[in-house]
């Protein structure tokens, strides 16, 4: 099986944390046969609500997925971490706006994120027939 690392300037300069992609640090997401891991998404503007935040990270998972030739409705499978339950509709009103119908398979947790000021992070399996 082929695997191809999906990354590029565009997706380095739109990313939160735009030095870890240009170091090679980060993968934005990884092709493997029909299927794409695209690494967990978040805003780069983190002042936003959970509304702002969720919406800055999906539109940047399907900045992604185009990049590799895929579409937010390849997505099979997400996984969400946010850091509070309380906002969770907030989240859920973002997501079904990226998946109106058909949605994929999805899992959220509530936890702790990486930086400071975080509230949410969505990573995702995406298929296309070959």
């Amino acid at each position: 099986m082929t695997r191809q690392v999906i990354a590029s300037e565009e997706l380095a300069r739109q990313h939160a944390a735009p030095d870890l992609v240009r170091s090679g640090a980060f993968s934005p997401a990884v092709k493997a046969g029909p299927f794409i891991f695209v690494s967990g998404c978040a805003a780069a503007e983190i002042t936003q609500d959970m509304r702002g935040q969720s919406e800055e990270a999906f539109r940047y998972m399907s900045l992604v997925l185009a990049e590799a030739g895929y579409a937010m409705s390849d997505v099979v499978k997400i996984t969400a971490f946010i850091t509070s339950v309380e906002e969770y509709g907030e989240y859920s009103e973002v997501r079904r706006k990226y998946f109106p119908e058909e949605p994929p398979g999805s899992s959220t947790l509530v936890c702790g994120l990486l930086f400071p000021g975080m509230k949410v992070e969505v990573e995702a399996i995406a298929y296309k027939e070959p």
